[in-house]
């Protein structure tokens, strides 16, 4: 696009350079100077990256470099907070780790057609698979968002439907508080108006089996895409999508929703074919308290969800030994209360709890805890420095626990 008008002025700078020559130029030399310093210039702009957009189109790319620094007083728990992963007895041998993989890049176009707007969106971030912290630290880009938006549907990946993103406390840590629901998934949805400040979500998302089962008289991790001897494309898992209803209420800064997921769940005909339905439901809101103040909470409670509670990987259904599909039930709850002291300095302190109700193993997880307390500071715009303790804790069905603290900050550059 920029060499095309470069092209266009082109003639026209050549014109007026030369008609403006008298005024300007004492010489033929100056004058012959001043064209070729404007050819130059040409030139220049014509060698210039561009970008070829739509008619219509608008492009705004975004996204933030962040580094962490993290110390784990107690057992080491990788770059985020991991509760599932606490190993009971374990050493304390945690100590200094920095990292740079919540670093994310994203770019989204805005359309305007002639039946509304139109707009898609792409982030990716760096949790894929860990580089190598050794030399090069080449950690891989993930996929977090890819998807459209027109007229109320929205098709592509982005935030489950069942998910109260607008409730999602603010910490430092990646992770966050447990017992929330957390997932970014393929979806089809339709959003409508259903009342002053009420908003209705209905949606299709992949549904993923994330369980476990007995194999070969042992328990096992088992799903379409977790590996094993049942896994792939013609496992038999997944069926069927997962069905999400939504509402949202929200009037100035007080909001309110609820959310309802319904799932096929089944297991291979290798493993006895036994299918259940699954469910679950989400209440979510947010209200100022004070002056500055402000609680998020969210509820989580169903039979067959797990996968969609953070730390519930894993907590869908157990295939017992004779194929029978059990499904698991499991709630969640997260609180968050926070202050602005300033436009400039914020803290938080959330609570987070996820309890397991039905168990098959003394060494199954029965609940867990998470505290964090969070400070940020914006020292100017587009620049947040953060501070954070957090507590953690596993606790097993046979009674006992292991808990874990961190002291993580960070520096956050946004464009």
């Amino acid at each position: 696009m920029k060499r095309h008008v470069a092209m266009a002025l082109a003639p026209s700078a050549l014109l007026v350079a030369i008609h403006a020559a008298p005024a300007f130029a004492e010489s033929d030399a100056e004058l012959k100077q001043q064209v070729r310093a404007l050819t130059e210039r040409v030139n220049e702009l014509e060698d210039r990256g561009h970008v070829n957009l739509p008619a219509g189109t608008t492009l705004t790319f975004g996204g933030y470099t962040k580094l962490d620094l993290i110390y784990d007083f107690d057992q080491g728990q990788g770059d985020t907070t991991f509760v599932p992963g606490l190993v009971i007895g374990a050493p304390d041998g945690g100590g200094f780790d920095a990292h740079v993989r919540q670093t994310r890049l994203n770019f989204r176009t805005d359309t305007q057609t002639d039946k509304g707007p139109l707009t898609t969106f792409v982030e990716i971030d760096f949790f894929g698979t860990r580089g190598n912290d050794v030399q090069s630290s080449s950690h891989r880009p993930r996929l977090r968002h890819a998807y459209g938006r027109w007229n109320g549907w929205t098709a592509g990946q982005t935030w489950t439907t069942f998910m109260p993103i607008e409730a999602y406390p603010s910490t430092v840590d990646f992770q966050g508080p447990s017992g929330i629901p957390f997932i970014r998934q393929a979806q089809l949805r339709y959003t409508f108006p259903a009342g002053k400040g009420l908003d209705v979500s209905v949606a299709l998302e992949n549904g993923e089996f994330s369980g476990r089962g007995v194999v070969g008289g042992a328990t096992v991790p088992i799903g379409e895409t977790i590996g094993g001897a049942f896994s792939g494309n013609n496992s038999d898992f997944d069926q069927s999508p997962d069905l999400v209803l939504a509402a949202k209420w929200q009037q100035d800064d007080t909001l309110l929703r609820g959310a309802l997921v319904l799932r096929d769940l089944e297991a291979p005909r290798q493993m006895g074919g036994d299918s259940d339905t699954g469910w679950g439901i989400n209440i979510a809101g947010g209200a100022p308290l004070w002056a500055g103040g402000r609680i998020v909470g969210s509820f989580t409670y169903g039979d067959g969800v797990g996968r969609y509670i953070i730390d519930g990987a894993g907590q869908d259904a157990f295939v017992d030994a004779t194929g029978r599909l059990n499904t698991i039930e499991s709630y969640g709850a997260t609180a968050q209360v926070s202050h602005d002291f300033s436009d400039k300095v914020t803290a938080g302190l959330s609570y987070g709890f996820y309890s397991v109700e039905d168990t098959f193993a003394p060494t199954d997880s029965d609940q867990h805890q998470t505290v964090h307390a969070s400070i940020f500071y914006k020292p100017v715009d587009r620049m947040t420095v953060g501070a954070e303790l957090s507590w953690v804790e596993r606790e097993l069905v046979s009674g006992a626990s292991e808990d874990a603290t961190r002291l993580q900050t960070s520096v956050q550059f946004s464009f």
